[in-house]
């Protein structure tokens, strides 16, 4: 009974309490969080990338027709303020482009992505 009372006494001590400030912070913090979502963000999508010499360049005309360095099979990247946040695949939606998403990349990937 003794141990049993001296864990639940340890387990008791490692539980922290938030303090009336901290939930306040926290919902100033949503409150600013939610006044910041209706804000506009560009979003790309990238298909592909060449590296083309100057000539080159100069060189196209209609019908030119530029190699891209990613294969079709490969999904596309959805990137925001040019930080990769997704991928996916391009469908068509009322006649314009869309991407349907089918990955979504993890906190973790994005956070390192910014290092």
């Amino acid at each position: 009974m003794a141990s049993r009372d001296s864990e639940a006494a340890r387990d008791a001590a490692t539980i922290q309490f938030s303090t009336r400030e901290d939930a306040r912070a926290r919902g100033a913090s949503n409150r600013n969080l939610e006044s910041l979502l209706d804000v506009p963000i560009a979003v790309t999508v990238e298909v592909g990338g060449a590296e083309l010499t100057l000539q080159e360049v100069l060189d196209l005309v209609p019908g030119t027709v530029v190699s891209l360095d990613k294969r079709v099979d490969v999904p596309l990247d959805l990137r925001v303020n040019g930080k990769l946040v997704a991928r996916g695949e391009i469908v068509s939606v009322d006649g314009s482009y869309a991407l349907r998403v089918t990955e979504i990349v993890d906190a973790q990937a994005r956070l390192e992505s910014l290092r």
